[in-house]
């Protein structure tokens, strides 16, 4: 009889075993469908409901709501939502943070667990939720790193009792989703000051290059004028003769900054075919043959987006340098791979310059190595009577995006 007894409590043992390795895996798959739910995409909106729909089925709740918390944490505003069989708004909703228990929540970093139909004294409970047949709800902190991003709020047709247990399942699921959060707001804010530098850059450039094209322009047309006045029709002829030349190269160098500015980065293994379309409309408009060497390991060759726009840039750059001020008769242009760096290479063939003694005023070589830095290279000038020389050196891995070997 006592061997039987010991053999049931065995056997309910390794059944409870059994089951809470069933949960555990269970949990485990549905936080690694979180985290591919987080996955970054263009637009931001369409992971916060890629994420409030996950969140909703493998919690099998009824609604989901999810509110981001404003800068300077006085509000949250609802970004997603997910209602089974339920009619929902959605819409920019506004919160206040010191609405029901958000405050303790702000400060504890803990769900709050809400029962609809014996609510706690601070809860504000939607009346359309009680006429919809609500009856508990828990609002999950989105938590990156310590700070509070925001607030996922599942709601159920049933009363939920949450254990211990559980709810550090919920935080657990809040650290995944909020952490995913943080790093799409970084990545935007990174995007949105990456633009404002390039329009920074445009705005130099337009100065620096169109802006002196138009001086000329002006000059010319006073000059045609002043010739017409004197009657002189041989000098107004060559004054009209400069202004149509002026105006044409004013029509190509905004040709080439439209054509440098479209230059296809949406796919990481654009940068040849984009230097090469580059290269091709220069040598096209301005008759100046270019010499384009490729060495690499791949074809196509894979880099990152940041390395592929600022190389792209740095070589529109050099190009433009060579038509201002170099007067070369060729260009070559090489983009070679070694087992640390990828390297692109412009030389041109045209009078040579002293970098030393460029004016701070003059932006094109300051841009360059603000570009080169950014991309986690390194710049290096070579100029003197038989032309010049930029060379710009990216480690690998940061050029690919991948961890290279070890040093």
């Amino acid at each position: 009889m006592d061997d039987e007894r010991q053999d049931s409590m065995l056997e309910t043992t390794q059944e409870s075993t059994d089951f809470e390795t069933q949960c555990w895996r269970q949990r485990c798959d549905d936080l690694a469908r979180v985290c591919e739910a987080t996955a970054w995409s263009a637009d931001p909106d369409l992971v916060y409901q890629r994420m409030t729909d996950v969140v909703t089925e493998i919690l099998r709740c009824d609604q989901t709501h999810m509110h981001l918390i404003t800068v300077n944490g006085d509000r949250f505003i609802k970004r997603a939502y997910h209602a089974e069989n339920f009619a929902c708004c959605m819409r920019e909703e506004a919160l206040p943070a010191t609405t029901g228990r958000t405050q303790w929540m702000m400060k504890t970093h803990q769900p709050i667990v809400m029962d609809y139909e014996h609510p706690h004294c601070e809860d504000r409970i939607p009346a359309e939720a009680l006429a919809s047949g609500f009856k508990s709800a828990v609002s999950i902190p989105l938590l990156a790193n310590g700070e509070l991003v925001g607030m996922c709020s599942v709601v159920y047709t049933r009363k939920m009792d949450w254990s211990a247990d559980g709810l550090a399942y919920l935080i657990e699921i809040g650290r995944v989703l909020g952490v995913a959060i943080k790093r799409m707001q970084v990545t935007k804010k990174a995007t949105e000051l990456q633009l404002l530098d390039e329009r920074k850059r445009l705005s130099s450039e337009i100065h620096d290059n169109v802006s002196q094209l138009i001086g000329t322009l002006s000059l010319s047309a006073a000059a045609a004028l002043a010739s017409y006045d004197a009657g002189d029709d041989d000098a107004v002829r060559c004054d009209l003769e400069r202004l149509e030349e002026t105006g044409s190269k004013v029509m190509r160098i905004l040709r080439d900054e439209m054509l440098s500015l479209r230059i296809p980065l949406e796919r990481t293994d654009g940068l040849i075919m984009g230097m090469r379309e580059c290269l091709r409309h220069f040598e096209a408009n301005w008759n100046i043959p270019v010499d384009f060497q490729v060495r690499v390991s791949n074809d196509p060759l894979v880099v990152s987006l940041q390395t592929s726009l600022q190389l792209t840039r740095i070589l529109n750059e050099c190009l433009s340098n060579v038509l201002k001020h170099a007067e070369a008769t060729s260009v070559r242009v090489a983009v070679e791979e070694s087992a640390r760096c990828l390297t692109m290479s412009v030389e041109d063939d045209g009078r040579g310059f002293d970098p030393q003694a460029v004016s701070p005023e003059r932006l094109g070589l300051k841009i360059m190595h603000e570009r080169t830095a950014a991309a986690g290279g390194t710049l290096t000038i070579i100029s003197g009577a038989a032309g010049t020389t930029v060379c710009v050196d990216i480690p690998k891995a940061t050029a690919t995006g991948k961890k290279g070997p070890a040093a």
